[in-house]
């Protein structure tokens, strides 16, 4: 007969509960990039509280991050990790937990209080602040920190400007509105088309653009901000392609194909391979291909192709 003792009980009782998981299953969401959108006018911060389980941090994450997306209609633009958690929510958690609050941003309070009331209709907290009262409740935490301790600490707007001293940092200073102004003129200023004229050798780049990471002159802006940086010019020209909008999987969602002109086969390969590098599908044709090429990207199965988020 054999014997188990209480503890052995007690793990197979923890190991069962683990498999178990109720966020175990095979479509686990991927954390996307932070700060896919710039900084909107009206902030709304969800709380949440991962309990400690068989899932790794970045898995509960996306899932609560696709849950959130779902009921907002709108992608979060950030996170983030919050130890302590405020005293508000610290009876609720147990010694292994993690707080996070996760942020959506929103052009006007009316589509915030709009979303607040989905999460109000299960009972789940949600805080909206402006943009003022984020700075100065930012500015009051920095400088707490800074008198109890001898800590230099940096903040990162998701400007492109990266993590800086948050004294420096220009949402701290005089003109901060004008900054913010400028921050979203240049998110969604798209360059001219047909800066060069078509050349010998053109690489297509397909991308779809999702109506949950906010407005697509915005994405397209983004978009061709990084095609450029990676291809090294600008793309001469982009096109909607509504006819093959039955192919992608959200009828929300819009295909677009950027262009980029080479003068040589060499050049066209060296920068696909900068592409192919952050596994980004292209296709290189020429003058002498056949002219349908320019109107069928590829959008099917691992060709399919999302915005850049930066």
């Amino acid at each position: 007969m054999t014997k188990y003792s209480l503890s052995n009980l007690k793990k197979g009782a923890r190991l069962r509960g683990r498999d178990r998981c109720q966020h175990a299953r095979p479509d686990r969401a991927a954390v996307p990039e932070k700060f896919s959108y710039a900084r909107k006018p009206v902030t709304m911060g969800v709380p949440v509280i991962f309990r400690k389980c068989c899932c790794t941090t970045a898995e509960l994450l996306g899932d609560a991050i696709r849950q959130y997306t779902e009921m907002t209609g709108i992608a979060p633009f950030d996170w983030e990790h919050i130890s302590p958690a405020p005293e508000a929510y610290q009876w609720q958690m147990m010694r292994d937990d993690k707080f996070y609050v996760v942020s959506h941003g929103f052009d006007t309070m009316e589509e915030a209080m709009a979303a607040k009331a989905k999460f109000d209709a299960i009972n789940r907290h949600v805080n909206i602040w402006t943009e003022e009262e984020e700075r100065e409740n930012l500015r009051r935490h920095f400088e707490q920190i800074e008198k109890e301790s001898n800590e230099r600490v940096t903040y990162d707007g998701g400007d492109g400007r990266g993590e800086m001293y948050w004294r420096e940092h220009p949402f701290f200073q005089e003109g901060w509105r004008d900054y913010l102004q400028q921050v979203r003129r240049d998110r969604t200023a798209v360059p001219e088309k047909f800066s060069y004229s078509q050349k010998p050798i053109t690489m297509h780049v397909p991308v779809i653009f999702k109506k949950s990471l906010g407005g697509t002159e915005e994405q397209l802006a983004d978009a061709i901000r990084y095609f450029t940086e990676l291809a090294g010019i600008v793309p001469f020209d982009w096109k909607h392609m509504e006819a093959h909008q039955s192919k992608l999987k959200s009828p929300d969602d819009k295909l677009y194909v950027v262009w980029f002109g080479f003068d040589t086969m060499d050049g066209a390969l060296a920068t696909k391979a900068k592409f192919d590098a952050v596994g980004r599908s292209v296709l290189i044709d020429t003058e002498e291909d056949e002219p349908g090429l320019r109107q069928s990207p590829q959008t099917d199965g691992e060709e399919e192709q999302r915005a850049p988020n930066l």
